[in-house]
């Protein structure tokens, strides 16, 4: 098996555990300062890597504008999105609309490259965009009241939302596939757009007066939820995505690291005592299809 395929579904399952810790804190602290928090457990993670396995903490300055684009879009942008809708909406539904980041760069690569859109990719599209109006909208059983199924209305907003997130991710992974292909240290390429990040969410520190009257830094559970966060999503996580952009294509990287809608079913399964109900599990499969239908 080609090793980006490995390198891609590890990153996957890598952010389904990083969507399941992440929304206790995201709930309680607010996507802001919850981003702002687990940029600096993300820098240590990364930094510790680098030291453990003896690379160099050394970067082409000519990949830099590049990680640049790519940390602000794909990391600022992104995850700020990303945690409002799961605040909004859970992780399993934010996973499904998420995920549509492949169909997302399918068409992004259409209208800015100028890329053939064939009709198995149209195809492709509407079918993902059915799976994700099936799991987000069929996807909740009457007798499931669970904080991870619960919804803030209106519904709309955390839609919005969970597809802003994933419009940053498949402009992200377009900035930096140039730079992965050149040759850069994955996990170097993962501190400095992490770093960057790091300082925008940290320069709005001063202007977000709500949190002025909270504590800075939130209970010892809510901080291991954090770090656990950044381990997964913005650590090994990001590392496998761009080990895998070295010799896999954007779009089959993107593909398959969009099979987290289907990685998520059990541990939700598992987390409330209920199977997830039909809509659920034919949503996830039809985005999933979709994202297969794009490369094959």
């Amino acid at each position: 098996m080609d090793i980006s395929v490995i390198l891609a579904l590890s990153a996957a399952l890598s952010w389904t555990l990083a969507a399941l810790s992440g929304h206790r804190p995201a709930s309680e602290l607010g996507s802001l300062h919850f981003n702002r928090l687990r940029m600096l457990a993300a820098m240590a993670i990364l930094a510790g890597l680098l030291v453990i396995t003896g690379r160099p903490f050394a970067l082409d300055t000519a990949h830099f504008g590049f990680l640049a684009l790519s940390a602000l879009v794909g990391v600022v942008l992104g995850d700020f999105f990303l945690f409002s809708a799961m605040r909004r909406m859970g992780p399993r539904r934010t996973n499904i609309l998420f995920a549509t980041n492949a169909p997302i760069a399918a068409l992004l690569g259409w209208l800015v490259l100028e890329e053939t859109l064939s009709l198995q990719t149209i195809g492709a599209v509407l079918l993902g965009f059915l799976g994700v109006v099936l799991a987000v909208i069929y996807g909740k059983r009457r007798d499931l009241a669970h904080i991870w199924e619960t919804v803030t209305p209106p519904l709309w907003i955390g839609v919005v939302l969970g597809l802003l997130a994933a419009l940053g991710q498949a402009i992200g992974v377009l900035l930096v596939r140039p730079i992965m292909v050149d040759g850069a240290d994955p996990v170097m390429a993962s501190l400095v757009r992490v770093t960057i990040a790091a300082v925008v969410f940290w320069a709005t520190y001063p202007f977000d007066r709500a949190q002025h009257a909270k504590p800075l830094w939130p209970s010892r559970r809510i901080m291991g939820y954090v770090w656990l966060n950044g381990f997964f999503g913005l650590g090994i996580g990001v590392a496998f995505l761009l080990q895998a952009l070295e010799t896999g294509s954007v779009a089959k990287v993107t593909i398959l690291t969009a099979t987290t809608p289907v990685l998520i079913l059990p541990f939700v399964w598992a987390r409330t005592k209920m199977i997830p109900p039909i809509g659920a599990w034919l949503g996830a499969g039809l985005v999933v299809a979709c994202s297969v239908l794009l490369v094959v």
